[in-house]
């Protein structure tokens, strides 16, 4: 019978919590294989002369996958009672099409968190500043909603302490947010218009860590109403108003796109022989949740690489703060953590 079940391919679904952490480490490794092994792969081999005659070769696998979160859709046990995982495909990989992006169906359940900044362009003329300041006043609070909205993205409008002292008695850990959304409005004046009235422009530049500044950008134009009367103090009045609110929606869905597109990743930090990530409860993140912790350099691209799994392991939220969570590494081989190190969320 035993044989029988072998030769079928039958496996025997089981709950994960029958799995300890090193069963679920190991079939995630085992379904990253599979998952690279169906993607379109490039082998590069080089070879070169050492000195003493020998000749060497290296060969490299580099596979066109993108690794977003780790949803398991359920574990299960072959015949040989070894486990393995079911992954949503859509969640775990997508294989990267040149100059396509294309969000997944399913949403991640962590969002990245931005401070977020409002300027005005240098160049405005001094006769529309103050209606340029209360557009962009209107469209900040406008994006706080949309980001209060969405699955992908949180704003945060507290700026971090500049001085260690006051970090340490008010902060509450801003200082850990690396990203940044700026909305910026510029003057875009009308031809054929006087020159009482402009229209305007907004600008919502998001800037990450690294080489993602100026990571993404969005341009939207804002009409506003012609003024009733030349007398007091100008209000952004309703049709204003739903111009802004129409183009902050626009420049919201593109960036919930891009979000969707762009892997999410946090990075590992460790002090003092204590593993953190930057992202807490305000990116969603709850004790006891769990987190793939790689080395980016080498997985997913190099999944089918000799060794390159060990680069993988399982950790586990201990202790979160607002920014920052302690993490605790549940399963597989020790590691010291050198390099840039990053977590994916793990579902299951």
């Amino acid at each position: 019978m035993a044989a029988l079940l072998v030769g079928a391919g039958v496996n025997f679904s089981v709950a994960a919590a029958d799995l300890s952490a090193e069963e679920r480490l190991q079939a995630i490794r085992a379904a990253m294989v599979d998952a690279a092994m169906k993607s379109n792969t490039r082998v590069s081999a080089t070879s070169w002369m050492e000195s003493d005659g020998k000749l060497r070769e290296l060969n490299r696998f580099s596979s066109e996958i993108k690794l977003r979160d780790l949803q398991v859709a359920q574990y299960s046990r072959d015949a040989g009672k070894q486990p393995q995982a079911e992954l949503a495909v859509t969640h775990l990989v997508e294989a990267v099409q040149p100059n396509r992006c294309e969000a997944p169906q399913a949403k991640a359940p962590l969002r990245q968190v931005m401070t977020v900044g409002m300027d005005l362009f240098p160049g405005l003329a001094p006769a529309h500043r103050y209606q340029a300041q209360q557009l962009g006043f209107a469209a900040r609070a406008r994006l706080l909603q949309a980001a209060a909205r969405s699955e992908h993205w949180r704003l945060i409008s507290t700026q971090a302490q500049a001085r260690t002292y006051d970090r340490l008695i008010y902060g509450q850990g801003e200082e850990q947010v690396q990203w940044h959304a700026q909305l910026t409005v510029t003057p875009a004046p009308l031809a054929g218009v006087s020159d009482d009235f402009s229209a305007f422009g907004l600008t919502l530049q998001v800037s990450g860590p690294g080489q993602r500044q100026g990571w993404f950008t969005a341009q939207e134009l804002v009409v506003p109403s012609l003024p009733t009367q030349a007398f007091g103090t100008p209000r952004v009045d309703a049709d204003t108003q739903a111009a802004i609110a129409r183009a902050v929606s626009a420049m919201a869905i593109q960036l919930d796109k891009q979000l969707a597109c762009e892997p999410q990743t946090f990075l590992v930090a460790q002090a003092n022989g204590r593993l953190s990530v930057n992202a807490g409860s305000n990116a969603g993140l709850r004790v006891g949740d769990k987190l793939m912790i790689a080395d980016p350099s080498v997985l997913p691209r190099h999944t089918l690489e000799p060794g390159a799994l060990d680069a993988a392991v399982l950790a586990e939220v201990k202790s979160v703060t607002l920014y920052q969570a302690e993490i605790k590494q549940v399963a597989g081989r020790k590691q010291k953590f050198n390099g840039a190190w990053v977590a994916w969320p793990y579902t299951y």
